[in-house]
């Protein structure tokens, strides 16, 4: 067996998730039990084969386009490269490793989805039921009214697909959180969150744009509801133990802080820690346990993760989802509705965009991704059965994430010895 790219080693987590075994037996175990043998190339050649992504990743650190990066791939199940790049506290002086903790924001859309959809596959509920069945406070919704008109009534109901797609007639400017504070709720949960709703028109009737905002969030509620427990007990028990994911969650162990990356922003031409993300504490269960953007992972996990989706739902023999159910998360749900700017020419399944035409940017066809406020980023190809990804943690950057896309391209062609990319 072969291993590649493996230029470091991570520590045991001491935590109280369960731990993946056996992972300091071999630097193979980087990504726990992810990584299995490289493909046919030799070692040296899948080195040089990225060694221009190393070089770049490096001089993006250089030139300030980020403080901390780390990024990998497989191909065929197998992880061809893994390298980390820069700091992950630069002020105390901490390097960045391939274990480091990110706060991965939209990145969590995916594995909200994943989990709803754990309850479709048990008959809980189908996609074009009324929300308001379940979520009953939801169940006189209007659309807001334009020039000084009144609020109208919704011409259908919001059904439960909504939620998956952003289709919902919400966005991220929908103020929930004020109203939930002028209600007497500091620290809102989520169902102070739908309460906070229920009193607030739609942007559109549901189901007739797509547009980027907190359906998700709103599933997380709806997934408590099925459940009759916290989203973070749900995550653990359907997706995170099973994959072996101990590294995700919606906090961080006190014990493993030392592996959470810090957060910048851009100011000028510099990046600046941000010290709102400083004061707040990692350690504990935030109140809104955000479906939409709360947890905190590590490439490996991720990886994990993608890996169980390519796999059809399953990974080490355990199934989290149908086989037919991946193929309808992935598969484009929203046709040609007019949608936002965020989504571009792609399509969108129940939880991820999806390439529908093929372009010289947008991959092979059926190739499904997305990203997060941070500027992580992920793709899965599965034509070319490739999955990426970049962490990094830079407010509303994603320079780097492209930067890194342009390069791995051609580093996985090399080392897949088939792949015909369109750059």
């Amino acid at each position: 067996m072969r291993y590649i790219v493996c230029t470091h080693e991570p520590r045991i987590p001491l935590m109280n998730r369960p731990v993946l075994p056996s992972r300091r037996l071999l630097v193979p175990a980087l990504f726990g039990l992810l990584i299995a043998s490289a493909p046919a190339q030799s070692k040296r050649s899948a080195e040089d084969a990225f060694t221009p992504v190393r070089i770049d990743m490096a001089e993006m650190i250089e030139e300030g386009a980020a403080v901390g990066l780390v990024g990998a791939g497989t191909v065929g199940g197998e992880l061809v490269f893994a390298h980390a790049a820069g700091m992950r506290d630069r002020e105390a002086g901490a390097e960045v490793d391939v274990d480091t903790i990110f706060r991965i924001f939209s990145m969590t859309k995916p594995i909200t989805c994943v989990a709803a959809l754990t309850f479709y596959d048990e008959k809980r509920f189908e996609l074009d039921d009324p929300v308001s069945d379940y979520l009953p406070e939801l169940v006189d919704l209007k659309i807001e009214g334009k020039g000084g008109e009144e609020d109208r009534p919704l011409e259908s109901p919001m059904k439960v697909r909504d939620l998956f797609q952003h289709t919902s007639g919400w966005s991220y400017e929908t103020p929930w959180e004020r109203v939930a504070q002028e209600n007497g709720n500091a620290q809102p949960d989520l169902e102070d969150m739908v309460t906070a709703l229920s009193t607030l028109p739609l942007l559109f009737q549901p189901g007739s744009r797509w547009e980027y905002g907190i359906s998700n969030d709103v599933l997380g509620r709806f997934i408590e509801v099925l459940a009759e427990k916290p989203l973070d007990e749900v995550f653990q028990e359907r997706i995170f133990a099973p994959l072996g994911m101990s590294d995700t969650g919606f906090h961080v162990d006190e014990e493993d802080l030392d592996r959470l990356m810090r957060m910048y922003f851009r100011m000028g031409k510099d990046l600046v820690a941000d010290p709102e993300t400083a004061k707040s504490d990692p350690t504990r269960n935030p109140a809104h346990l955000s479906g939409g953007g709360g947890l905190y992972s590590t490439a490996g996990d991720y990886l994990r993760f993608l890996a169980m989706m390519r796999g059809k739902g399953s990974l080490d023999g355990k199934r989290v989802l149908k086989s037919e159910t991946v193929a309808l998360m992935l598969r484009d749900q929203i046709g040609d509705i007019p949608r936002s700017m965020v989504l571009g020419n792609k399509g969108y399944g129940l939880g991820v965009s999806v390439v529908t035409e093929a372009s010289e940017l947008g991959g092979s066809l059926g190739t499904w991704s997305w990203g997060g406020a941070a500027g992580t980023m992920f793709w899965v190809d599965p034509e070319q059965d490739e999955a990426v990804i970049l962490m990094n943690q830079t407010w509303l950057d994603f320079g780097p994430a492209f930067r890194f896309a342009a390069w791995m391209g051609p580093a996985l062609a090399k080392t897949s010895g088939k792949r015909q990319r369109h750059d």
